[in-house]
């Protein structure tokens, strides 16, 4: 592991004392994006229902991507917004072998937060749950990787003019090894042939010196999948 000074590692808006905590921003947006994501992927999900109920028998209607090789992107930043930093924002892409019953999945995870970042390779897999057009898909999985924290760990308190009180950070980075498990919930379905949409939810646990005191990450988010063979 190494520690040093990254003056860089401090979020935009940090300098600005009095306009607010990232973490103030981000609760109002908590509500909103991840409400917005989950419901045009349930709606999604309704409309497929509906037009499986009501299509004619021998109609070609849309049928859920249940065997086969599929691959998959989900963003997954709807529940940490905004993130005050210019970085490439939490998502994951992964290859699934699913047969009927259960999948495996194998794929890259990438977590960002205003002041961490958690990546790696993962692999996962849990039974596949039918109703009618939608499929439920929990999972166990495991992630191998790197976390990387920036912490203000030497900043300091002053009374500015006027006797106002502020605070002037001073953020340290670190970098190491981390390993860590999770389980998760995705429910997909049909779309088009054979890509699907789908609404994603998952927690988890890492190891690490950098996540001292802060190893928990939940994810929310909606992706696409497309399966390209059987």
């Amino acid at each position: 592991m190494r520690i040093s000074v990254d003056p860089i590692a401090s979020p935009r808006g940090e300098l600005d004392r009095f306009a607010g905590s990232p973490a103030k921003r981000a609760s109002r947006s908590f509500v909103c994006a991840p409400t917005i994501a989950a419901g045009a992927v349930f709606a999604a999900c309704a409309l497929s229902m509906g037009v499986a109920a009501s299509a004619p028998l021998g109609a070609q209607t849309p049928t859920r991507i249940d065997s086969g090789i599929v691959v998959g992107g989900d963003w997954l930043q709807a529940n940490e917004l905004p993130l005050d930093r210019d970085a490439l924002q939490s998502g994951q892409v992964t290859v699934s072998l699913r047969r009927h019953r259960w999948s495996v999945d194998a794929g890259w995870l990438r977590i960002a937060r205003t002041l961490s970042t958690v990546q790696g390779g993962m692999l996962s897999g849990g039974p596949l749950l039918h109703w009618g057009p939608v499929l439920f898909a929990p999972t166990i999985g495991v992630l191998g990787g790197r976390a990387q924290a920036s912490r203000d760990s030497t900043g300091y308190d002053f009374v500015g003019p006027g006797g106002v009180a502020g605070h002037q950070p001073r953020y340290s980075y670190s970098s190491a090894a981390t390993a860590g498990g999770g389980v998760g919930l995705a429910v997909e379905a049909p779309l088009y042939r054979i890509i699907g949409v789908r609404a994603v939810a998952s927690q988890w646990f890492f190891s690490g010196a950098p996540l001292e005191g802060d190893r928990q990450r939940f994810l929310v988010g909606a992706g696409l999948s497309l399966r390209v063979g059987r």
